[in-house]
């Protein structure tokens, strides 16, 4: 018959059983046991006893999911939107400008910008408005608007469409409407330096000041660079080319954005717009500086 453990050593078991750690339950079992040989029966019989009382009741089985005919889709679908979700984002663009050429002065600058991008597409709107008076006279009122869809055939290339509207009287046009499409190719993506290129046809009609129309058919080609010169600091160049057999422009906008506060920052940036064949009277380099808070949204 087994002997009978010491109250001493079955107190010490019990406590160890009743703090639940099984790694100090196992060391006291042990030692209890090399120390009182003949009460190892005994030993083993008040921990099975222990643990017969306190065992927990078996879960009862979960039932079977039910799965019925339109829950697979639903799901399937929720999926697709979530990849579909379209991201938005933009900014607003307030300050001051001097110009040189055909109207120089210091004058007020606003810009407006807008993105929606989904998985694989992206449109792009932009709004840039500058007014100049001088002795309660009008010397530059200028409007930029462009709309710019594209659509990503693999990770680098796109198509793009883009649509813009211009109006600059005092460079000798009352408006004009570019049309253009074509492919893009994205040469540089890292997070601190960002290159793309693009080109194709456009066709470009103006209304001058002389009264006269223009139609003309012509070629587009731009870059777009985005250089992270610190974590504030941002340098950016925008620049285009319109080519054809009246009259071509060059426009470039190279900007430097340093972070403020928050979503807010200040820009400084340079604008130069050439005319190849400007109307009579007109100087054919127009330049701007801007001085700027851009807040971002």
């Amino acid at each position: 018959m087994a002997a009978q453990t010491p109250e001493p050593v079955a107190r010490l078991i019990d406590t160890a059983l009743q703090s639940g750690d099984a790694a100090g339950l196992d060391a006291v079992v042990r030692y209890a046991k090399q120390a009182y040989p003949q009460s190892a029966e005994a030993i083993d019989a008040q921990v099975a006893a222990f643990r017969a009382a306190n065992a927990a009741p078996a879960p009862a089985p979960a039932p079977a999911p039910v799965v019925t005919a339109a829950a697979e889709p639903k799901t399937e679908q929720a999926k697709v939107e979530q990849a579909a979700a379209v991201k938005y984002s933009g900014e607003g663009e307030l300050g001051a400008f001097t110009t040189t050429g055909n109207a120089p002065g210091i004058g007020l600058a606003a810009g407006l910008k807008l993105v929606a991008e989904g998985e694989d597409w992206r449109l792009g709107l932009l709004g840039r408005a500058d007014y100049q008076e001088t002795s309660n006279v009008v010397v530059r009122e200028q409007y930029r608007v462009s709309a710019e869809p594209n659509y990503k055939f693999n990770q680098r290339g796109y198509v793009y469409g883009l649509g813009q509207y211009e109006q600059d009287r005092f460079q000798g046009f009352h408006a004009r409407y570019s049309l253009s499409g074509g492919v893009g190719y994205s040469i540089l993506t890292g997070e601190n330096a960002q290159l793309s290129v693009k080109a194709g046809p456009a066709w470009r009609f103006t209304r001058l000041v002389t009264g006269m129309d223009e139609s003309v058919l012509a070629g587009l080609a731009s870059v777009d660079i985005k250089l992270k010169l610190t974590p504030t600091i941002q340098l950016t160049e925008a620049a285009s080319a319109y080519v054809d057999e009246e009259r071509s422009t060059l426009f470039s906008v190279a900007a430097l954005d340093s972070q403020l506060i928050g979503k807010l920052k200040a820009r400084l940036s340079y604008t130069i717009q050439y005319e190849s064949n400007p109307a009579l009277g007109r100087a054919p380099t127009d330049t701007t500086s801007r001085l700027t808070l851009v807040y971002g949204f």
